[in-house]
């Protein structure tokens, strides 16, 4: 069975134990998850970017809802707290400002797990 590097290294952001767990270490439906992954979290963040720039709330509430459950399958747990802050806020029509900052974190946290799925997924071909 594949081990895999990302649990290994304290630096890491993700941690992929829960997905091989609940794909019971299948390689294939491992791969695939983490393909999707790496489109589906650019999209996001370039849609949460936009409802950012427009100031809609509701739109920011709903990105930041979805992306909990894309980041938390990846074991991505320091987004969890940045996530359900902007989500609160977003719903509550409050502090873009907070928003902003807080959708950098998210950036700069979601563009280091893209590079290590990317590396990762390379022991999954």
């Amino acid at each position: 069975m594949h081990q895999l590097n990302i649990n290994k290294n304290a630096a890491n952001v993700c941690d992929l134990a829960y997905l091989t767990e609940i794909m019971a270490g299948k390689k294939t439906l491992i791969k695939g998850i983490m393909d999707r992954f790496l489109i589906q979290i650019p999209e996001e963040l370039s849609n949460l970017k936009n409802a950012i720039a427009e100031e809609k709330y509701a739109s920011i509430q709903s990105y930041a809802h979805t992306m909990k459950s894309s980041v938390s399958i990846m074991g991505i747990t320091t987004l969890t707290p940045i996530l359900k802050l902007m989500e609160d806020l977003a719903k509550l029509g409050l502090d873009i400002k907070k928003i902003e900052e807080l959708n950098k974190q998210l950036n700069t946290i979601c563009n280091k797990a893209l590079s290590e799925i990317t590396n990762e997924s390379v022991g999954y071909l």
